[in-house]
């Protein structure tokens, strides 16, 4: 064995469930889930191939812990993007269009692992509650946007179009449609057509609600 390996496993002890989150992240970066296997993230974390079943049963397992984790990482990155973009609600949700978009270059894997895998069972509760948090971040931050009066449903819709037009957005770019080195471009981008979106869809209800 070697130092480093030694030297690896050392630092793993009480701290490998963590570690080996991370290291299944940066796996599902490089490979996605079709690569993603217990083993290689083993590897990768430097311990032994039987180590990760000590926190997870089964590769089903991590992976969800994995989907957890990003999530979470997507949420505090989308607060942390509206918080800077100021006090106007329409640039604070914008914001995290270019966020997320810029998240999913750097990683290759957004929400589309969540609901690409059946998460929904009691064993997956992390996922849920990552998801929820995620969900509550930007029903807030819509709610700031949309008038009053709009019914819980209509913000859910909203949010729903917000985030799944950014994301055909950044897979898009993965897939080859512009070239993905220009990131800071392409988040710029969604942020503009992200705010266009909301907008338009401001004055659509302003002059729905308009006597005729």
């Amino acid at each position: 064995m070697s130092r480093s390996t030694t030297q690896r496993r050392g630092y793993h002890h009480g701290d490998l469930r963590a570690e080996l989150v991370r290291e299944g992240i940066a796996l599902l970066a490089e490979t996605g889930v079709a690569g993603f296997s217990v083993a290689k993230v083993a590897i990768r974390a430097g311990v032994s191939s039987a180590a990760p079943y000590r926190h997870f049963p089964d590769r089903e397992a991590l992976l969800a812990a994995c989907a957890a984790g990003i999530i979470a990482e997507i949420t505090g990155l989308l607060a942390e993007a509206a918080e800077e973009a100021g006090p106007d609600p329409v640039d604070r949700l914008a914001a995290t269009a270019g966020a997320y978009t810029r998240y999913v270059l750097d990683h290759r894997a957004g929400i589309d692992l969540v609901y690409a895998h059946d998460f929904t069972g009691p064993h997956h509760l992390a996922v849920q509650e990552q998801s929820r948090r995620l969900t509550d971040t930007l029903m807030d931050l819509a709610s700031a946007v949309l008038p009053d009066d709009t019914s819980w449903a209509e913000i859910a819709d909203f949010v729903y179009v917000h985030l799944s037009t950014t994301h055909g957005y950044a897979v898009l770019l993965l897939k080859g449609a512009r070239p993905p080195q220009d990131a800071d471009g392409h988040a710029a981008r969604a942020v503009t057509a992200a705010r266009d979106h909301i907008s338009g869809h401001l004055v659509r209800l302003r002059d729905r609600s308009m006597p005729s």
